[in-house]
């Protein structure tokens, strides 16, 4: 019987355009575990509450007309691929979207969503499967935009290859135990923002030309590891932030040409989570790192600091309460000058980064509020030619590396991120988790 509506629905889709069907009638003419192909374009929105295969052929559209959610799905182990969708409404109160899943076990795949609100809306989609989609979202300013992924109170979910340009947030909300896989994100606020996602690693994804590449709050046991963090420049202009997260691994990512390349708070949270920062290339950003005052019990080992405006920023003091090496290895530092006399890669002297600003600052605080203008870098540059007194060593590596290693796609990237720019962001971030206003430079990597 199965075949049979399929035939049916493909019949049915047939129909000439003045008279094409409505998606919702073939659903509620199909049996439960049944398949359903769409042809053409159909008319939705469409409320699936049973099990069912949803298949498009070539070219087939669900077209929501611009009212409230498209494809909304109420039952588990539903299936819909190989179709465009498209039309959702427009309210952000209604949360209007692509596809709604509301149940277990759903897989989506291989799907085009335009023109909507939110993309794909998942809640209690405990063991769902999303790949091969592509969403973009409606012409709105990024204030009336959607989320082009909202994962809530769902176990066990899987994102790979997905792609998104120009919408709000990919957006793990109260998930663990998900995985974020080959995300591609454009042209949105927060490329993939975490909130309570315990134990969902994020993997060779690039999150690109966004407010913030990634920002992960209130999670622990999350692994970030073979991204791309490139050219996240706009207010605020974070590659790679922590929030109060705990047992995090970060390794081998390029944090390339931000305004801030990754930027920590509270991260390790305590208990006996640690942080691992392992094997990045840290370039061209504005700052490299800024590490406020409660970070502690980080390990720094193996990445590259190369041509950033400022190579580490550490708000409070030094950092001495993070390592900065491991089993004999430590990390490559731009400016450098120490020697390896034994040929083994490690240079024999430590690396001190001393910041004369920072010794001024504890002793008037109030001389903070300079933090980011002219008159720092003036400074900075009077008290190395003229020492009038001692500056404040902020971190040390005794194993620094002398042999940088960038790949050269990122050797001469236009960075247009300003060391200004960051400056101003990070106080408001501090403060309210939104980021001052920004002015522009460039910056290109140099070994």
């Amino acid at each position: 019987m199965r075949w049979a509506w399929a035939v049916a629905a493909l019949l049915w889709a047939a129909l000439p355009a003045a008279a094409s069907p409505r998606l919702q009638d073939l659903v509620d003419a199909a049996p439960a575990g049944s398949e359903v192909v769409v042809r053409g374009v159909v008319r939705g929105p469409v409320v699936v509450r049973k099990p069912l295969r949803i298949v498009g052929e070539p070219g087939a559209v669900v077209d929501g007309g611009g009212e409230g959610t498209v494809v909304r799905v109420e039952a588990p182990g539903v299936y819909l691929g190989r179709m465009r969708i498209r039309g959702s409404g427009s309210e952000l109160n209604t949360e209007d979207a692509g596809v709604y899943v509301g149940a277990p076990r759903a897989v989506l795949e291989d799907l085009e969503l335009e023109d909507v609100l939110f993309g794909l809306n998942l809640k209690g989609a405990h063991g769902s499967v999303v790949r091969r989609v592509r969403l973009a979202g409606k012409p709105l300013p990024l204030s009336r935009r959607g989320d082009a992924v909202r994962l809530w109170y769902s176990r066990g979910v899987t994102l790979s290859d997905v792609r998104v340009e120009n919408m709000r947030d990919v957006l793990m909300w109260f998930t663990e135990d998900s995985v974020l896989h080959r995300l591609q994100v454009r042209g949105s606020r927060y490329g993939v923002h975490y909130m309570y996602a315990h134990r969902t690693p994020l993997l060779d994804s690039s999150l690109e030309g966004n407010a913030v590449g990634a920002y992960i709050m209130y999670s622990t046991g999350v692994r970030v590891e073979g991204n791309r963090f490139l050219h996240n420049r706009d207010v605020p202009g974070v590659g790679l932030a922590f929030k109060e997260s705990d047992a995090v691994v970060v390794r081998r990512n390029a944090v390339v040409g931000n305004a801030v390349g990754i930027y920590l708070d509270a991260t390790p949270l305590g208990g006996e989570g640690r942080g691992r920062f392992e094997d990045n290339v840290v370039a061209g950003n504005g700052v490299g790192l800024v590490v406020l005052s409660n970070v502690a019990g980080n390990t720094f080992v193996g990445n590259v600091f190369q041509s950033n405006g400022e190579t580490v920023r550490t708000e409070g003091g030094s950092n001495a309460q993070n390592r900065w090496w491991e089993a004999g290895r430590g990390n490559a530092w731009d400016g450098y000058a120490g020697l390896d006399l034994d040929g083994d890669g490690v240079g024999e002297f430590p690396y001190r980064l001393r910041r004369w600003f920072e010794a001024v600052t504890d002793t008037v605080p109030a001389a903070r509020i300079l933090h980011g203008s002219p008159a720092v870098a003036a400074l900075e540059r009077a008290a190395q030619a003229v020492p009038l007194f001692p500056p404040q060593v902020v971190l040390e590596d005794p194993r620094p590396l002398v042999r940088a290693e960038v790949p050269e796609e990122f050797r001469h990237v236009d960075r247009s991120s300003a060391f200004a720019l960051a400056s101003a962001g990070i106080a408001a971030l501090a403060a309210a988790g939104v980021w001052g206003a920004c002015r522009r430079r460039t910056w290109e990597v140099r070994l």
